[in-house]
């Protein structure tokens, strides 16, 4: 019988069951006592399944209804090619990798373009179950819990990112000090950047040599533009220095960042939130981020406690302050966008 392991992810602690098995080309049979063994047969090379099903949340766990909503999917990303990388697998000898989701899942995460464009960059086989009565036959077996934390380490981000460029054709360019490249992407929704025509025209003074892109983002964190595939999306921030984007699911693009590049992380007053920082040192981004806090006096001058204070104090409007827009003091941004440029154009 194949190893079976639940896999808890996440800061929401989402179970997650990882599968090895000689799996390859799927032939669904039946599951019974005898194990995931007779579920899937196929002869070599070996292939390792991360698997994720309704039934293996609980039914109290509200995570469930944003399994679409791309960062959380992102988490599971990382976590399923971690582990398959500390199996010895994809890109090793041999060894691959692959989803297995139920009917449930597979809905949620077509609703969304990143989940529907992620799936087939990765190139790994998705298989789609109907019985949820299997659950059952997992709960007689031994099970083992993990906390997740995206990748875990920087080299399992960095065999994701190869992996990713190559098969979107993405080819990053090497930093330049003469030919610096900015991104700034505006959400077209909540959470915008307050006078971005101030922030640009800084910008362009502050750095005359720059290239500096301002691209929208709409609701289903996708650049906004007629040509906008992933892969058009991915070239375009691996192509940057420095990114500047509010906090939010496009954030999720630094795994196709290059490792060295910078990112500016914008918070509107009474919300701040880290989950994405480790996912930054893990895939070896230089980050810092500016607090809009409602204290105008100490605005760009808040602590990481302090944000955490006022965002605490004000918990139950925190939906409602996530959207606000974001407004700066162009003298504290000036600042940290030097050093973060300095660091992104520094030669290691």
């Amino acid at each position: 019988m194949a190893p079976l392991t639940f896999h808890r992810i996440g800061s929401f602690g989402l179970p997650l069951l990882l599968v090895s098995s000689t799996l390859h080309l799927l032939v669904p049979i039946s599951f019974n006592e005898n194990g995931f063994d007779n579920f899937y047969r196929s002869p070599k090379p070996e292939r390792r399944y991360c698997m994720l099903t309704r039934d293996l949340i609980p039914k109290s766990n509200k995570w469930f209804p944003t399994i679409e909503h791309f960062p959380h999917t992102l988490e599971w990303y990382a976590d399923c090619w971690n582990w398959i990388q500390e199996q010895g697998g994809d890109p090793g000898p041999g060894v691959d990798g692959g989803f297995i989701v139920d009917e449930s899942v597979n809905k949620k995460m077509h609703k969304k373009y990143w989940n529907r464009a992620f799936f087939p960059a990765m190139q790994w086989p998705i298989e789609v179950l109907n019985n949820s009565s299997m659950v059952l036959e997992y709960n007689k077996m031994t099970t083992k819990y993990y906390q997740g934390g995206w990748f875990q380490r920087e080299s399992s981000c960095s065999s994701f990112r190869e992996r990713m460029w190559k098969n979107l054709d993405v080819k990053p360019r090497k930093s330049s000090k003469k030919n610096k490249r900015i991104g700034i992407v505006n959400r077209n929704e909540s959470r915008a950047i307050a006078d971005i025509d101030i922030l640009m025209q800084k910008l362009h003074k502050k750095y005359p040599d720059a290239d500096i892109h301002l691209r929208a983002i709409d609701s289903e964190y996708k650049l906004t533009n007629s040509d906008d595939s992933l892969e058009a999306q991915a070239k375009w921030f691996a192509d940057k220095d420095l990114v500047i984007l509010a906090h939010g699911a496009a954030m999720s693009n630094a795994v196709f960042m290059r490792p060295g590049s910078s990112l500016l992380e914008l918070y509107p007053s009474n919300y701040f939130n880290d989950m994405f920082w480790l996912l930054m040192e893990q895939c070896g981004i230089h980050h810092d981020w500016y607090y809009d806090g409602s204290n105008k006096k100490k605005r760009g001058k808040y602590t990481e406690k302090q944000a955490r204070a006022e965002t605490d104090e004000n918990w139950k409007d925190r939906m409602k302050n996530k959207k606000k827009d974001i407004h700066f003091r162009w003298k504290d941004v000036d600042h940290i966008i030097y050093h973060l440029l300095k660091e992104s154009l520094s030669k290691k």
